[in-house]
């Protein structure tokens, strides 16, 4: 594979972005969907958090975003496109976010997903650990009577002082 380029996204981006997360998420779609209130805090949260994309020879094949917190960084809505999955670059985007995490003297990443997509042991095998589940109430589904929101935890390394 080429190399990988992350970086923090320009407005410019905000096309092939878009692009990208719909094509990740459409196969989830059959799974879940957020509610009308989810997707407006969606759409709240994107302005205040800080986006990355994923190039390789100069295509925007995955993107995330995360936010800091008091006490941890929150991941939101990684999404590799469907042709490029199952390469790294999840783990190179999460990598990058706990670089930052830690640069930022924060303890935490955390991130949440639905138990049913099948990607809490994608996320497993990357470091992180389940800290909470419930029922998830911002979403629906026309395949399951009830989805799970997990919550899950990668613990970030301190340097030695």
């Amino acid at each position: 594979m080429h190399d990988i380029l992350i970086r923090e996204a320009t407005p410019a981006d905000a096309a092939a972005a878009t692009t990208v997360f719909e094509t990740a998420f459409a196969p989830l779609r059959s799974i879940y969907r957020p509610t009308g209130a989810a997707l407006a805090r969606q759409a709240e949260r994107a302005q205040v958090g800080t986006r990355l994309v994923a190039e390789i020879d100069g295509t925007i094949v995955a993107t995330v975003q995360y936010d800091l917190h008091a006490d941890h960084v929150h991941v939101i809505g990684l999404a590799v496109h469907p042709d490029f999955q199952r390469k790294g670059i999840a783990r190179h985007l999460l990598d990058w976010i706990c670089i930052q995490a830690k640069n930022l003297g924060q303890p935490a990443v955390m991130l949440d997903t639905i138990r049913e997509t099948g990607n809490v042991p994608l996320f497993e095998t990357l470091g992180f650990r389940i800290t909470h589940e419930e029922t998830a109430i911002w979403c629906v589904s026309e395949t399951y009577r009830e989805l799970h929101d997990v919550k899950l935890e990668h613990l970030v390394k301190r340097s030695q002082q």
